[in-house]
């Protein structure tokens, strides 16, 4: 018997599903960050976010990266920064909205009132228990979809 080779959707492409992973992380990161910090911070918003970055980070790794063992794994980690980026970037809008700073020059130029303020004011236990979740999701989104 013949064994066939494994489809192009479930070969290992491990460098092309970090890039994705990544870029996913990165882009949910951005797009909730935003709406977060034009919304403002009520408390709950972070779990949405921690959900849908980390679906995006799972898919994307799951998807493009084949069946790359250590991806899933990977996926963590990425997850994680994401919801922090995500949270950092919505404290330096509603910052950069608060004191007429463009929110670039807010994230870059004053980093230390960005993370003095999240730390103080915005990180919570709440906040921690989603950052643990984004990141179990990313893991079994990633492991589901290579299954």
């Amino acid at each position: 018997m013949i064994a066939s080779a494994p489809s192009a959707a479930q070969a290992p492409r491990p460098a092309r599903g970090l890039a994705a992973g990544i870029a996913a992380a990165l882009l949910g990161a951005l797009v909730f960050g935003f709406i977060q910090g034009k919304i403002g911070h009520r408390g709950q918003e972070v779990g949405y976010w921690a959900l849908c970055i980390g679906l995006l980070t799972g898919a994307a790794l799951g998807k493009l990266g084949g069946r790359a063992p250590l991806l899933a794994l990977i996926g963590i980690p990425l997850a994680v920064a994401g919801v922090s980026l995500a949270q950092l970037l919505g404290v330096a809008v509603l910052m950069g909205d608060e004191s007429s700073w463009p929110t670039t020059d807010t994230l870059i130029g004053h980093f230390g009132l960005v993370m003095d303020h999240w730390r103080a004011d915005i990180l919570g236990r709440n906040d921690i228990t989603f950052y643990a979740v984004a990141g179990a999701e990313s893991y079994l989104v990633a492991k589901r979809i290579t299954e």
